[in-house]
């Protein structure tokens, strides 16, 4: 998807909103109930860059001096597709647009803008809030210009039809389609899709359509798209297209009810009709050409029969029994590398099972807007090994990985080479040829797996993509992108002679050698000595499977595709050799062989044109630079609001009502940022404020805060003297905790998952009980027996510092696999009358994986405080201890453990309101504690002992004891333990759980015992239900 938009950030950004509290506020100003209870990976800045601004007519444009040298160009693009999407629209905009420019692809995705929207597969984004476009320019220019009209497009869009909190939002294929449709160019894989969807019969109604339909190819629904857009032209003209868009703008406004009555005078589904007669009609031509099935069984693995669907690329062993083949992974929702036996079809290993992070990899990287027009892998001549590039931080990674063992030989990191693709091992297996991106230009490149030396073979001006080499090692194939066309060419080893090989205005994929005189390649070439209908040919630029004879020049077509073949191979039986090729049928790849039989097609490459000069790209408007326009951009320039405040809604299990959300103010480029955090749960407010630095790998922020937060101090022998244990409930017994202060912090990230937190502040602390009788009763008998009281009241100067890590893979419904953690220590010195006192805090889980989405989830909570005036927590209910009442431990010192078993019972329910989430079990279990130093506690005993209850209380408060009764077995003593079911949902975003819980102590005659004023254990072990709303850890 190369064009992200914000969506709505309610409930998952709340996200965002917490973790800034948590990880940037240290522990003093998080949210008191953590509604999203994750710490998060990083978002890492790995370069500094100094920006600057450059104005033209209708853009302002931010740079760094490493792209000054295209400044020029660049600009003339924009204003060449301004002029475009404008005049198409007979519509202009009332701003400049900020145009923010990445030198590469590697820097594009460490943008602020809009963290996370920048990753692989999104060539560039528009943000609707402020109108930004966010692009690298490592494009070829013809295509970096198209890209610029398709995200100025967006902007155009969200001018014309605002997006707010109560309109709809355009759908997907509107927007994307409508973009691409204002390119006016269509890649040949993208085609592809639309003439196989047409010819296949499975076009959606596309005016019931939502996302991405359910395809497993996310670019359909962007192609439909613009082929609804050319459908609108070619009956309506661009008058109808310009109508429609207006039409619905009234519409997503709330003004009209239907865009296509207005707009065309037919209803949506007359609309629907008429667009799939109109791409059965084009298409027709195509209508009887070849299908995957016409070349004989399909060896791809089939989603029916597993996780496995689709292969994308493939690359044949040497022997040519196996074939390596990049599929979908559907239970995983990854890429994986399987071994495919070339004789039927079966999976022989996945090399890459499981989540690629447990590889040390992020993902398997693909080559963009290519795709599998070039090779992903390569096969070493001995057989034994495979090499890919994978993800690794801010670069790629070549990987060389042992199909035998699966263990990854050979890692390099390329940190000096951008976007490396299509490796190549050399016939001897020392070198590996690959294509990458270097000062913006993309070279053919080197690498020696020895000595790690890398080389630029290219050194040009020109893109250049999959090279492969020749037999004898002397010399390379590989693509360069000539005047708008993909077209093959011929080098020395050492990068001399270069020497252009096909030619025409269609486009070539990577090649491979058949033998040392014949290259195979896929082409959307058609024999030139045939006519061909101008409009056939428009909607043609079929691939298909070429031979080239470097003998005679001699060009030999071997299919005519219906929808298109690609990444041709050649397995090798000996002295025969078979191709396999990646097909394209009913929105599916598809995997097949082809014996090699009679050409369809036979002619000369000259033919197709002879060597010529080469015609660089030139926009329709060029730009002079004026060097009054360029100047620094400043630091807190042109600040504005960011996005709609989002909103959080979370309850308690004991009913107290969460609710939070957060203003933010930022700079264009996101890097500053002002926040204004504010959380409530039930009157107790939290409401901070912090600047945050982002624009540096060291992330450092300034903070001041106010904030209450409430816990039930219902601990008689620690608070309060137990005489008055039977007149103390939980609501008498509140107390609260207010802050105030400032803190200054520090994050560090050591990789995407790690990272290192320290603060050091001041702040005033006041805890006390609600209630100023129960408050003064409890400050004596602190006093009396500890010596000073347990609340703290007083000023305080804190340090800290916390190790995260949060490898957790997450879904829709929480963590599924990984684990995350978090090491805290807090000093406060004693400076003056100042509070005194060290904490540890200790927070670790670990996710195991069950089936596709079931899990065992473990987690180990400890805290300790001591010093002159200790700190303590409070934890009980929701995910933490459920059964017990909310924050009902408090200690200095306190622990809890999880053990907890989650899977999907309902994947989704239809409901008269719509489908709403599936419901979820969880089969939980948990044991904590918590107490004051000085006061005795044990978590565990099995020694026999004579123990009296409590039965009741005289008038005066004093005990009255039951019978002496022998207690033996294992038993909790003063730890508490509780196991149960829940059921959770998700209801209008929110995760909503239903709780079961029976608590225990694990000895009945000791629960009658501790509990025998309550009803004993029968009336402790009653089944409790609780409802809570809020992430589970």
């Amino acid at each position: 998807m190369r064009t992200p938009q914000r969506k709505s950030l309610a409930p998952m950004a709340m996200a965002v909103l917490v973790m800034v509290a948590v990880a940037f506020g240290a522990p003093n100003v998080e949210a008191q109930t953590q509604y999203i209870p994750y710490f998060g990976k990083n978002q890492i800045r790995y370069d500094h860059f100094d920006w600057h601004t450059y104005q033209t007519e209708h853009f302002e444009i931010y740079y760094y001096p490493e792209i000054e040298p295209h400044l020029e160009r660049i600009a003339g693009y924009a204003e060449s597709a301004y002029q475009h999407v404008s005049s198409e629209l007979k519509h202009d905009l009332s701003m400049k647009l900020p145009l923010i420019l990445f030198s590469t692809s590697s820097e594009f995705w460490q943008q602020n803008v809009v963290p996370g929207a920048a990753q692989e597969g999104v060539g560039a984004f528009a943000e609707p809030g402020r109108y930004r476009i966010v692009m690298p320019i490592d494009e070829p220019p013809d295509l970096l210009y198209r890209l610029i009209v398709h995200e100025l497009t967006h902007q155009f869009q969200f001018d014309i039809i605002p997006t707010g909190l109560i309109r709809r939002n355009m759908p997907l294929w509107t927007m994307e389609g409508m973009s691409d449709y204002m390119t006016g160019y269509w890649r040949p894989l993208d085609l592809m899709t639309v003439r196989d969807a047409a010819v296949s019969d499975i076009v959606p109604k596309m005016s019931e359509m939502e996302d991405y339909g359910g395809f497993s190819n996310p670019r359909l629904i962007y192609n439909l798209g613009h082929a609804a857009f050319e459908f609108m032209e070619s009956k309506w003209g661009k008058e109808g297209v310009r109508a429609y868009v207006f039409a619905l703008r009234r519409s997503v406004i709330g003004g009209s009810d239907d865009a296509y009555e207005e707009a065309f005078q037919v209803t949506p589904e007359e609309w629907d009709q008429q667009f799939d007669r109109y791409l059965k009609e084009r298409f027709k031509p195509f209508r009887d050409k070849e299908r995957p099935a016409d070349y004989g069984r399909d060896l791809a693995p089939d989603p029916r029969k597993g996780r496995f669907s689709n292969v994308l690329s493939i690359e044949p062993s040497p022997s040519g029994d196996l074939i390596a083949g990049m599929t979908g992974n559907g239970r995983d929702r990854e890429y994986d590398i399987v071994l495919i036996s070339a004789k039927d079809g079966s999976i022989i290993r996945n090399l890459t099972a499981g989540f690629d992070q447990s590889m040390g990899f992020e993902y398997l990287a693909t080559p963009g807007g290519r795709w599998n027009s070039v090779p992903w892998m390569s096969w070493s001549p001995q057989g034994d090994r495979l090499a890919y590039f994978v993800r690794t931080e801010k670069d790629r990674s070549l990987i060389v990985q042992n199909v035998i063992s699966k263990k990854v030989e050979i890692r390099i990191p390329l940190n000096t080479i951008d976007a490396p693709e299509s490796p190549d091992f050399s016939p001897d297996g020392r070198l590996i040829a690959f294509s990458g991106m270097r000062d913006s230009d993309s070279d053919i490149f080197t690498i020696n797996l020895d000595t790690k030396e890398v080389v630029n073979l290219t050194k040009d001006p020109f893109a250049n993509y999959a090279p492969t080499w020749a037999a004898d090692g002397r010399s390379l194939v590989y693509l360069v992108r000539v005047s708008g066309n993909e077209k093959i060419f011929r080098m020395d080893a050492n990068g001399g002679n270069k020497t252009q090989l096909t030619f025409g205005t269609h486009d070539e994929s990577g090649a491979q050698f058949m033998d040392a005189n014949t290259l195979v390649f896929a082409s959307t070439a058609v024999n030139p000595a045939e006519p061909i209908d101008p409009e056939v040919a428009r909607n043609g630029q079929v691939y298909n499977l070429w031979t080239l004879d470097l003998k005679t020049n001699e060009l030999k077509q071997y299919t005519d595709a219906l929808a298109g073949n690609v990444s041709p191979v050649v397995l090798r039986d000996g002295a025969n050799s078979k191709l396999a090729f990646v097909t394209y049928f009913k929105g599916e790849y598809g995997l097949h062989v082809l014996e090699r039989k009679d050409e369809i097609t036979k002619v000369a490459s000259a033919d197709f044109g002879s060597p010529g000069p080469i015609v660089d790209f030139q926009a329709p408007l060029s730009h002079t630079l004026v060097a009054d326009n360029k100047k620094k951009k400043g630091k807190f320039e042109k600040l504005f609001l960011e996005g709609r405040p989002p909103v959080a809604l979370g309850v308690t299990s004991g009913g107290d009502v969460f609710g939070g959300t957060q203003v933010v103010f930022t700079d264009v480029l996101g890097d500053q940022q002002f926040n204004l955090f504010v959380s409530s749960v039930s009157q107790y407010r939290t409401m901070s404020f912090t600047w945050v630095n982002m624009e540096k790998r060291l992330q450092w922020a300034l903070q001041g805060y106010n904030t209450t937060q409430f816990y039930y101090g219902q601990l008689e022998n620690v608070f309060y003297d137990p005489i008055y244990s039977s007149l103390i409930d939980r609501d008498l017994a509140t107390a609260t905790r207010t802050m105030q202060g400032g803190t200054m912090f520090g994050i560090y990230p050591f990789n995407r998952y790690r990272r290192i937190e320290v603060y050091g502040g001041f702040n005033r602390y006041k805890e006390s009980f609600n209630d100023p009788v129960l408050e003064q009763i409890s400050a004596e008998y602190q006093q009396e027996q500890f010596g000073r009281p347990l609340f703290n009241n007083g000023s305080m100067i804190p340090f800290g510092a916390a190790f995260v890590q949060e490898t957790t893979v997450f879904r829709e419904f929480g963590p599924l696999s990984g684990s995350t953690m978090r090491l805290a220590y807090e000093v406060a010195p004693k400076i003056g009358d100042s509070l005194a006192r060290q904490t540890l805090d200790g927070d670790a889980r670990k996710y195991f994986r069950l089936g596709a989405t079931g899990l065992l989830a473990l987690r180990a909570r400890g805290f300790k405080s001591w010093g002159d005036n200790p700190d303590y927590t409070y934890f009980g209910g929701n995910s933490e201890l459920r059964g017990y009442e909310y924050l009902q431990f408090v200690g200095q010192n306190a622990f809890f453990t999880n053990a907890e078993v989650r899977f999907p019972l309902i994947d989704a329910m239809a409901t008269p309101i719509g489908v709403l989430g599936g419901v979820r079990a969880t089969l939980f279990a948990g044991l904590g504690g918590a107490h004051f130093e000085g006061t005795p506690f044990k978590v565990f005993t099995r020694t026999a002992s004579i123990e009296r209850p409590i039965v009741n209380f005289n008038e005066d408060q004093t005990p009255v004891y039951g019978a002496p009764v022998l207690i033996s077995g294992n038993r909790l003593v003063d730890a508490r333990a509780s196991y149960g079911i829940s059921l959770s949902t998700f209801a209008l975003g929110f995760p909503v759980h239903f709780d079961w819980s029976w608590k225990t102590l694990m000895n009945k005659d000791w629960e009658d015992i501790v509990f025998a004023r309550e009803g004993g254990s029968e009336a402790f072990r009653k089944v409790k239900f609780s409802l809570w709303i809020g992430y589970d850890w």
